[in-house]
């Protein structure tokens, strides 16, 4: 279907140089916004030395409490050799601990340190600051809808990798 000379799309076609397929492509819309939050986001924690995926790990053993190794990865959908790196870094910084789950020696159960948690609380201020200014341009009502179409998908592809659990793997005290 050929776009009016004058819409919004194609206007931004000739200010970016993109081509209209590039443009109406949701992957391609979805990675733009991706590494244009996840630059902000990163030079933002950077002040603090930190990462924003040690800023998801710290931020799940905060609102999860205790939680494995293992399931920190499954839920995070990080490898287990990177998330043994993130908790080292949390561990480094006294944010996080590690103990051996006295029901199995073999797992390694992570949670948070009193510092850890003033960390994530300060962490949050800056993430969502962040964020704020790389959707600056956007409304309130189109960051809600962003916030839903993301909630759907994430939604359909927990349910996907785990039928038998209605809540998905990152419920609480996971």
């Amino acid at each position: 279907m050929p776009h009016k000379k004058d819409s919004p799309i194609v206007e931004t076609a000739e200010q970016t140089g993109l081509p209209l397929p590039l443009l109406e492509s949701p992957s391609f819309q979805l990675e733009r916004l991706r590494r244009r939050t996840r630059d902000g986001v990163e030079a933002a924690l950077s002040t603090h030395d930190t990462t924003m995926r040690e800023y998801w790990v710290l931020t799940c053993l905060i609102e999860g409490d205790a939680a494995s190794q293992s399931a920190l990865s499954e839920a995070l959908a990080i490898d287990a050799s990177d998330m043994v790196r993130l908790i080292d870094a949390l561990e480094s910084k006294g944010w996080a601990r590690r103990e051996r789950d006295p029901k199995d020696r073999r797992r390694q159960i992570v949670t948070s340190t009193k510092a850890g948690a003033k960390a994530q609380g300060e962490l949050a201020v800056l993430v969502a600051q962040a964020e704020k200014t790389a959707l600056d341009d956007s409304t309130g009502k189109q960051r809600k809808h962003l916030r839903k179409l993301t909630q759907a998908v994430l939604t359909t592809e927990s349910a996907e990798a785990h039928p038998e659990r209605p809540d998905g793997p990152v419920a609480k005290g996971a």
